[in-house]
């Protein structure tokens, strides 16, 4: 068998036209031009969350080609409002597992800067349709008590490469350390996922409507207006990933929420 040394420059002596026969003084390249495109495989953006008020610190401006928000205006919900429904809670679950993996097991003194959870995503795109994305997502600080202050998210479009999920989330290590811990989640069942979501003004939204109560009897009860309960069952939709309200209950109750 032909050694893969020869093949290759087989292959270059066929193109040899393309190739320089001058022995030149390489020029001087600007590598902060380019290598991120190397780095990352697809169109990709980035941005940095502060968890002091969960805003959106730094949005990259490739969101707008990419997933057609507005730099200025991006938020963290507006990204959250991009992952498929059948995504969110594989999601949630992974970001979860993530950090108590990393707390637990590797420590709040050793996880910033040195470890970054990946995991893929379907993101809506800026034409309406949804694409896979690979996300990363490393913390940049930590406060004097060691809490997540700021935590820089990639998302980079892998769909010219798969259009299949693996769903095979890790923590990999990074500055030397060459470990990849695999990221076990259970995507048969929804819990550890819906407690973690939901707000406690939500969350008795979900045990009226378990009840049959229609929105304009939810806001008598509890003394809100209608428009400010279609906003939370919008919410509670897109947190839980399901689509009917008989979905949601069955979530619910097999997370013990109802």
């Amino acid at each position: 068998m032909e050694s893969n040394n020869n093949v290759m420059k087989a292959t270059w002596d066929r193109y040899s036209d393309f190739y320089t026969r001058s022995n030149i003084a390489l020029p001087k390249v600007n590598l902060d031009q380019f290598l991120p495109s190397f780095i990352c495989p697809g169109q990709f953006y980035y941005y940095v969350v502060g968890f002091y008020d969960r805003q959106i610190k730094y949005m990259d401006p490739s969101v707008v080609e990419i997933l057609g928000l507005e730099p200025e205006s991006a938020t963290a919900e507006k990204i959250l409002d991009r992952i498929h429904p059948d995504d969110i809670n594989y999601v949630t679950q992974t970001e979860s597992a993530s950090l108590k993996f990393m707390f637990d097991k590797v420590g709040r003194d050793s996880v910033r800067s040195y470890y970054k959870t990946t995991y893929c995503l379907r993101l809506k795109v800026a034409d309406g349709g949804y694409e896979l994305f690979h996300n990363q997502s490393i913390l940049l600080s930590n406060d004097d008590t060691g809490r997540i202050t700021q935590v820089l998210h990639i998302h980079t479009n892998v769909s010219h490469i798969t259009t299949v999920n693996n769903y095979m989330p890790s923590l990999v290590g990074i500055k030397g350390e060459k470990k990849v811990w695999p990221i076990n989640i259970n995507r048969e069942s929804e819990n550890h996922a819906l407690n973690l979501q939901f707000s406690k003004r939500e969350t008795e939204i979900i045990k009226l409507i378990a009840l049959g109560y229609k929105s304009e009897e939810i806001a008598d009860s509890l003394f809100i207006s209608v428009h400010t309960v279609h906003t939370h069952r919008k919410n509670i939709t897109r947190k839980s990933g399901v689509k009917t309200s008989s979905e949601l209950i069955s979530l619910c109750v097999k997370d013990g929420l109802i």
